[in-house]
């Protein structure tokens, strides 16, 4: 799927979920991500939840997710829509906020 699929191999590991040239890297302090268009860095403490938005009123569609602490979208990492619940499980796993 252009730009945020996943037809090339996809790593996975208790800290790190990258695909392409794009990477979510969960550290002692920070989730951060990295790639052609996603520069986020967000405290571990604050996450609350995970969240996906499908953004639908553009040409095309574009999947974020957010990272969210009380009731604030703390950031956003855009995805692939084949990505969306795969990542979301991912980082709510391995935030132990499931």
């Amino acid at each position: 799927m252009g730009l945020f699929g996943t037809k090339n191999a996809k790593t996975i590991t208790d800290t790190e979920f990258s695909w392409k040239d794009i990477k979510i890297k969960i550290t002692d302090t920070y989730v951060e991500s990295s790639g052609l268009i996603n520069f986020v860095r967000v405290p571990k403490k604050h996450i609350e939840t995970v969240t996906y938005e499908i953004k639908t009123g553009k040409v095309s569609m574009s999947v974020d997710i957010n990272l969210v602490g009380k009731g604030v979208v703390l950031g956003t990492i855009a995805v692939g829509i084949d990505l969306k619940e795969e990542v979301q499980d991912w980082l709510l796993k391995n935030l132990d906020l499931i």
